[in-house]
């Protein structure tokens, strides 16, 4: 972990879920190196990447055991904001 980026290895097991957030200021890269996903309503599985932007708001819930490689550039302390039901981004 440096200020230009931070990169985690994270292992979930299915049923294993994260609230939705937003980074107002990092982008944040998914590797889902192993496993199945929902992020956004989305499925995800072994191999796929994915890339939200700055305000651009996620879920995740593992659907079966996970392991992703998480990106997030820059790093910033505290760059996670809890986002409710219709709330704006």
């Amino acid at each position: 972990k440096t200020t230009a980026c931070e990169v985690a290895c994270k292992h979930y097991d299915a049923g294993a879920a994260e609230a939705a957030h937003v980074h107002r200021i990092a982008t944040e890269l998914t590797l889902i190196a192993a496993g199945r996903v929902t992020m956004n309503g989305r499925t995800y599985g072994a191999g796929d990447i994915i890339v939200l932007e700055p305000g651009e708001a996620t879920d995740f819930r593992a659907l079966e055991k996970t392991t992703t490689v998480v990106v997030k550039m820059p790093s910033v302390l505290g760059d996670k904001y809890p986002v409710t039901a219709g709330e704006p981004q």
